[in-house]
């Protein structure tokens, strides 16, 4: 998800569209899941993803196992590309939600992430090494 933001009507625009076949293309080979990398080895990559109220984060990929827990509670909207399809979804997280994905470069996810909230939203995300 790196460092990049939408913000104001553009994000609200963004998040309410499928997203185009151009930004779906990048997106199947941008690989920084959170907005922020906090620690990396060989075992784990942990990231911190930290959504403003009408940020949207870009489409990013999953292609490895990992984790995430809410640290900080909020709403948001997300368009996800699995098995050839883009489906919308909105969700309420809670501190402390947490959730397990299992993915590969066989079987990988994109997606994006919209906070249509009035609060901050903040995750933690593991990815876990496909040596483990």
């Amino acid at each position: 998800m790196g460092n990049r933001h939408i913000t104001g009507t553009a994000a609200r625009d963004a998040a309410h569209h499928r997203p185009s076949e151009a930004e779906a293309a990048q997106g199947s080979l941008n690989r920084q899941v959170g907005t922020r990398l906090l620690f990396e080895n060989s075992a784990v990559r942990v990231w911190e993803v930290d959504l403003e109220p009408g940020a949207r984060a870009p489409l990013h990929c999953h292609a490895l196992n990992y984790f995430w827990t809410c640290t900080e509670a909020g709403t948001a909207q997300q368009w996800q590309h699995t098995e050839g399809e883009w489906r919308m979804r909105r969700r309420s997280y809670a501190v402390g939600d947490t959730e397990f994905f299992s993915y590969s470069n066989v079987s990988p996810v994109v997606h994006d992430l919209y906070n249509d909230g009035d609060t901050t939203l903040r995750f933690v995300t593991v990815e876990l090494s496909t040596y483990m």
